[in-house]
């Protein structure tokens, strides 16, 4: 972990446990805005129910066929969200290629400090749907909503829409169904339109074009060492503009140890010039070597990152929330399948089970892709 995102995370902990200890000292915190639930800090509100409930009761027909194809497509998130567990999960443990890596997004661990802005716009887009759709099927369904809010749990951000849970047991199966599947629904819809916005940027001069290589790390020792940074960008070597990385590396693969080579590197938004003698590449002998790590720099990077972010968001709580566990979503959804089918003690041991195994899969996965990958933080 970089000392900056762990600086950051001190000090977010700080605070939280700072907030923590103000509302634990309190007396008679339930019922207000700021609420402590276990080690969970909650901000909740009411202001928004009437509105919420007159827009769903109001458009009810329609929120009845969304709800509808919001319970097949959660079925369908949930049923990939299992498959894809269990093949990853074997190409980890087997190290295949293709495997991905699984980890939660905690911010100063899994989510650099550099990225945290964009994390949290990520978060904001896929809560703020996920809640209301909800919220509106709920109240199409004629579920009272108690109160909406965020909450941080251990500097997790989350977000909830309170519902009458008396209320909604006492409703017939389809409408218990399309207010489970509702969130999810609402996030792989969301998902699908920022894939669409983001193809209409490409066609626009905001268009993130590569604009040279990135300098990601410097390795002590090698001939870049104290010379560049991480966050330079190489646009030419020897005056050969090299806006790719292909094009960087056709440019290295003619280049020979002990060999002087001029770099253009963008630093901020100044254009500096260093000349290095090139060492010998430790995995290709005859070949020179800088001694970075690089990655593709684009232009109106900024965009790129905001969408990179909140694609990968908002798709990974459409399925995570449908998976069979509860209390997700999809382990409540599960329930409600089962009771109807088999009413009584063994459709609730069924439900366990099947939480507590596919429980023991995800964790597995999350410590098998800790191990193979670390736990460095995401970056697009």
């Amino acid at each position: 972990m970089e000392a900056g995102s762990l600086f950051a995370l001190l000090v977010a902990a700080g605070l939280y446990m700072l907030v923590y200890l103000v509302l634990r000292a309190r007396s008679g915190v339930a019922g207000t805005w700021l609420e402590l639930q276990g080690g969970v800090v909650v901000l909740k509100t009411r202001r928004l129910n009437r509105l919420v409930e007159d827009v769903g009761k109001k458009y009810k027909r329609l929120m009845g066929l969304v709800g509808d194809l919001g319970v097949v497509t959660g079925i369908a998130l949930g049923a990939y969200g299992v498959f894809f567990l269990h093949d990853n999960l074997f190409k980890l443990l087997t190290a295949s290629p293709g495997a991905s890596p699984v980890s939660p997004l905690v911010p100063g661990v899994t989510v650099g400090l550099n990225e945290l802005a964009y994390f949290l716009l990520a978060v904001a887009v896929t809560l703020i749907p996920h809640e209301l759709s909800h919220a509106f099927q709920a109240a199409a369904e004629g579920v009272r909503i108690k109160s909406m809010g965020v909450f941080l749990a251990f500097l997790v951000p989350g977000g909830f829409a309170e519902i009458d849970e008396d209320e909604l047991d006492s409703k017939p199966l389809r409408s218990k169904l399309r207010v489970l599947a509702a969130g999810s629904f609402a996030n792989i819809a969301t998902f699908l339109l920022l894939v669409a916005l983001f193809y209409l940027v490409l066609f626009t001069p905001l268009a993130p074009r590569p604009n040279g290589v990135l300098v990601s790390g410097v390795i002590q020792g090698s001939p870049a060492f104290q010379r560049l940074q991480p966050g330079d960008v190489i646009v030419a070597v020897n005056g050969t503009p090299t806006p790719t990385l292909e094009g960087f590396s056709k440019v290295m693969e003619r280049s020979a140890p002990g060999r002087l080579i001029k770099l253009t590197v963008m630093r901020g938004s100044v254009l500096v010039n260093y000349s290095l003698v090139l060492a010998q590449h430790p995995e290709s002998p005859g070949r020179g070597f800088i001694g970075v790590k690089i990655d593709q720099s684009y232009s109106n990077e900024w965009l790129y990152r905001a969408f990179w972010w909140m694609l990968v968001v908002t798709s990974s709580v459409a399925i995570i929330n449908m998976l069979p566990i509860v209390p997700l979503d999809g382990g409540k959804l599960l329930s409600y399948l089962l009771q109807a089918v088999a009413p009584g003690r063994a459709s609730k041991v069924a439900v366990w089970a099947c939480s507590a195994y596919m429980l023991i899969v995800l964790l597995a996965s999350m410590a098998t892709s800790a191990g193979v990958f670390g736990l460095a933080p995401l970056t697009p």
